[in-house]
């Protein structure tokens, strides 16, 4: 197994290269794997724990709104003879409202949560092509949904999800599977300040059907089907991983309203 991993040193990026490492042991399969984040220690403590399972893995440091990175990624992956698999995973926020954004915060959601997976998939395409490999991309519940107060990530995210789409016409004749998870509410390092207020993280939950947050850990598991050779036949899909939320517009708080006014008026 040869795979890539970005924003792999923490959340759902370290959940997934540490799956993919799980479901290697577990084959007894041998594993090349490279990790990408911006965090250089902690990317790098993480390759260590993975190493010290028996997988091959190299660790680089860097900002995936670097466009020069997706190449050196792909260079250094160019020796093992094809891709098995692409994680691509890196993602960024900036809070506030579109009418206070400055074109650079624009550019910038743009350049990370966009380009930076389509150059990192153009740049690997040749080692997917010659292993008839599978990308998956992070996307997000916010894709379909506006999100407020991150102000370009919902745009940002709706472009991801139509880029993987894309990617999928265009490479399945190449035998590249191309898809993509949505994440709904997870509690990642980035959002766990959210979830340290008890009556916050109670409220969420309640609109979940699920009635519980999504972790790393849940979205890996879905990465790893789509990644996997179950998922051989799939191609173009966004794979929602939030415990329902998508589906409840129009039961919470709306339709439990009317339910309980029925109730109270004694219909059936």
């Amino acid at each position: 197994m040869r795979a890539i991993v970005t924003g792999a040193a923490r959340g759902i990026g370290r959940a997934v290269a540490e799956r993919i490492a799980r479901d290697a042991r577990q084959a007894n399969t041998p594993l090349q794997l490279i990790l990408v984040d911006q965090h250089g220690d902690e990317v790098e403590a993480v390759a260590a724990g993975l190493r010290n399972g028996g997988a091959e893995v190299q660790a680089l440091a860097g900002n995936m709104a670097d466009p020069q990175l997706p190449s050196a990624i792909a260079q250094a992956a160019s020796g093992w003879g094809g891709l098995d698999a692409l994680a691509s995973n890196v993602g960024y926020a900036q809070p506030g409202d579109l009418a206070d954004y400055t074109i650079e915060d624009w550019d910038q959601m743009f350049a990370v949560n966009v380009r930076s997976h389509w150059l990192l998939a153009k740049a690997c395409y040749p080692l997917l092509k010659q292993a008839q490999g599978k990308v998956v991309f992070t996307t997000s519940i916010s894709a379909s949904n506006p999100t407020t107060p991150l102000g370009a990530y919902s745009p940002c995210k709706a472009a991801l999800l139509m880029l993987m789409r894309q990617l999928s016409v265009e490479w399945a004749p190449q035998g590249i599977r191309v898809n993509s998870v949505s994440p709904g509410m997870t509690l990642t390092p980035g959002t766990s300040p959210v979830y340290q207020d008890p009556q916050v993280r109670q409220q969420r939950e309640a609109r979940i059907p699920a009635r519980r947050i999504g972790t790393p850990e849940d979205i890996a598991g879905a990465a790893a089907y789509l990644l996997g050779p179950d998922a051989d036949y799939v191609h173009g899909v966004e794979l929602m991983v939030d415990g329902g939320l998508d589906k409840t517009v129009m039961v919470n708080p709306v339709m439990d309203g009317w339910r309980t006014a029925r109730r109270q008026s004694g219909a059936n």
